[in-house]
């Protein structure tokens, strides 16, 4: 039986001034994420991200600062016409913190896949303002997670 949720990886990419690296989809356009990809049977997530991120960005090596510790499940909106959704209720993604490391730079041209037509560094509060809506509970749940954005404050009272 396949999954309802597909196992997938997302990759969140810090630079020194504490940006994150985002891609703008070929389809739709203006549409922006951080890369993903599903992971594929008997792979590990650690595997998956390193190719997948291979794949969607040309690298050949990444540094893995860390990753969450289960997933992060995200649903696809009602009436969403992709093949992915076609065939699965949402996503269930490990989220893993990685750099780049030295001389290593994102290349769309040497890309396999050609899901992205730009890349950008921005704030971690811009990328959630650039994300669709639908997966922005995913991306703020998974910033928080990996230590990226603050956790949401805690609101009982103070007592004492």
């Amino acid at each position: 039986m396949e999954a309802i949720y597909r196992p997938c990886v997302l990759a969140v990419f810090t630079n020194q001034g504490g940006q994150v690296l985002v891609a703008e989809r070929v389809h739709p356009s203006s549409s922006w994420q951080f890369p993903q990809g599903g992971i594929d049977p008997g792979e590990t997530p650690e595997l998956a991200v390193q190719r997948e991120m291979h794949e969607e960005l040309g690298v050949k090596r990444v540094v893995i600062i860390g990753r969450t510790a289960g997933t992060i499940r995200y649903y696809f909106p009602a009436g969403l016409q992709t093949e992915i959704a076609k065939k699965y209720r949402g996503q269930d993604q490990v989220w893993f913190h990685l750099q780049l490391p030295a001389g290593e730079v994102p290349d769309l041209a040497k890309a396999s896949d050609k899901e992205f037509q730009a890349l950008a560094w921005v704030s971690p509060q811009e990328a959630l303002r650039l994300v669709v809506d639908f997966k922005r509970g995913a991306y703020e749940q998974g910033l928080a997670a990996l230590g990226i954005l603050p956790k949401a404050a805690d609101h009982r009272p103070q007592i004492g």
